[in-house]
């Protein structure tokens, strides 16, 4: 069985309308709810063998914010062009060539990327995934490039407003 953890990226601003889509920063609740989300990540993945990114700035800084916060930072980081991707079925070609020997691998990314891949995976009729949700797949493969739809159970979801401030 693998494990598959998904985060989105925190609320990202607009402030700046010059910016590409790719470099748009954090807002400052963007900032604090990569923070808040930390401690459900820090409780649910800490085993997490490698965490890959999508290389946009929003995803960098969620990324490192919650690494920062994190009391034992687990997992080596990779940023990938290929999860700068808005399509799930990109998502999942890139994830069923994932290293065989990882049973373990947090990926943060994008939407509706990361919403219609859960959706898939789990067989659930609609699940919204916001900025900095997180959610924790068990996927019933031995292999990633076994993963297909309905093969995965959603073992825990949360997102900033979940958690009691």
């Amino acid at each position: 069985m693998k494990t598959l953890y998904l985060l989105r990226h925190a609320k990202s601003s607009h402030d700046d309308e010059s910016l590409d889509d790719f470099d748009r920063p954090l807002s400052k609740r963007g900032k604090r709810d990569a923070l808040a989300i930390a401690s459900v990540i820090e409780q649910h993945c800490s085993a997490v063998q490698h965490i890959y990114s999508s290389p946009a700035k929003r995803c960098r800084s969620t990324i490192k914010r919650v690494r920062n916060a994190l009391d034992a930072p687990s997992g080596e980081l990779t940023l990938d062009d290929a999860l700068y991707t808005f399509d799930h079925t990109q998502l999942l070609a890139w994830l069923r060539d994932c290293d065989t020997r990882l049973q373990r691998i947090l990926v943060v990314g994008h939407n509706p990327a990361l919403e219609d891949l859960l959706i898939m995976l789990t067989g659930l009729d609609h699940k919204h995934f916001p900025t900095a949700g997180f959610a924790e797949l068990h996927l019933k493969v031995e292999y990633w490039d076994q993963i297909r739809a309905g093969c995965a159970e959603l073992i825990h979801f949360d997102s900033p407003k979940d958690i009691p401030h």
